[in-house]
């Protein structure tokens, strides 16, 4: 077999390879172990300054953790949860609050400074004939 062959050979059989990792990365579930991490994630430690309870290490969230892996080992799904602290702790339990009502503001504060300071910088800005103009 040829240098050149086998290049090839090798560059297909690991492009085969890296379809099967990306395929099977994205298609398989996660475990039950994976989602309870994920909504530990996503659930903040209500002792803690913004600390995620999977990432805490204080007794409340050890034991919130543990209420979440009952709930999934008990098919719960990940909004069931969710709604389940939100209902005991309110909204304020949530990492990413939700898209809506008073929380609104929350999201759409950076869109609007950012957009507030584009219009600032392109009303200093002068084209070079204006310029010239206010000079004189």
């Amino acid at each position: 077999m040829s240098r050149g062959v086998r290049r090839i050979l090798a560059g297909t059989v690991m492009a085969a390879l890296a379809i099967v990792v990306v395929v099977g990365i994205v298609m398989g579930e996660d475990s039950e172990r994976d989602r309870i991490q994920a909504l530990g994630q996503r659930i903040k430690c209500p002792v803690c300054q913004g600390e995620p309870i999977a990432d805490s290490p204080a007794e409340t969230s050890t034991a919130m953790m543990d209420i979440v892996a009952e709930r999934v080992a008990a098919g719960e799904t990940d909004d069931q949860i969710i709604d389940y602290f939100v209902s005991r702790y309110g909204p304020g339990i949530l990492l990413d609050p939700p898209f809506r009502g008073r929380t609104l503001a929350v999201w759409l504060l950076p869109v609007v400074a950012l957009g507030a300071g584009i219009v600032m910088i392109m009303g200093r800005r002068r084209s070079p004939a204006r310029a010239q103009e206010e000079a004189r």
